[in-house]
């Protein structure tokens, strides 16, 4: 047990050290022994457990969403008053609104192309993509049937639209920068959730 142990902490060390070379360097320009040297292990180690790049990749992008997806499970473990107040926590997860994010968002930025070119890699994103979105839909079914939400909210678009939304605040607030600041990004997010969750006005009669 203790081996196996071990062995996963070493695949953790290196799958880190992968998030924070690539950060830093891109993609494109980390090899094997730069995530060796970074890790404090040798080469060697790092191709005992990963036969190549594409092999270590692969298990950089699975650690990262499931960090990803932990955050999430934090925020449903822990005491929400609301649909629209887990929509609140379990969104802001999902920015880079510190250093932590910022790194990892980067690396999901570099990873994204790479993944258009690797089965592996783009089964991971769709599948990872596919239990966020299904998860937010289910919010959405029951705030719509609690009547939290607005009955003519449609769950399956309005999921998606947050998905782009997040998606592309955290895109231009890495690439961007300015106006894009993490009080930007946040405010932003609370915004498309307040007019996701207010009530169409009734038309006025003449």
């Amino acid at each position: 047990m203790a081996r196996t142990a071990d062995h996963e902490q070493r695949r953790r060390q290196v799958a880190e050290a992968l998030m924070a070379v690539v950060g830093e360097r891109g993609l494109a320009r980390t090899t094997l022994a730069d995530v060796a040297d970074h890790a404090g292990v040798s080469v060697g180690l790092v191709q005992r457990y990963f036969r190549s790049k594409a092999q270590l990749l692969r298990f950089g992008v699975e650690h990262m969403y499931h960090r990803a997806e932990q955050r999430l499970q934090e925020v449903s473990d822990g005491p929400v008053s609301s649909v629209r107040d887990w929509l609140d926590r379990a969104t802001e997860t999902l920015l880079p609104l510190d250093d932590e994010r910022v790194r990892e968002l980067t690396v999901w930025l570099e990873f994204l192309p790479a993944a258009l070119a690797d089965p592996e890699m783009l089964r991971m994103h769709r599948e990872t993509t596919r239990t966020l979105a299904d998860a937010l839909i289910e919010a959405l079914e029951i705030a719509v049937r609690e009547g939290e939400l607005p009955a003519d909210r449609d769950p399956r678009a309005e999921a998606v639209a947050l998905i782009a939304c997040v998606d592309g605040l955290t895109l231009h607030h890495i690439v961007t920068a300015e106006p894009f600041t993490a009080e930007a990004i946040r405010t932003a997010l609370t915004t498309h959730l307040d007019r996701l969750f207010t009530a169409p006005e009734s038309p006025r009669t003449p």
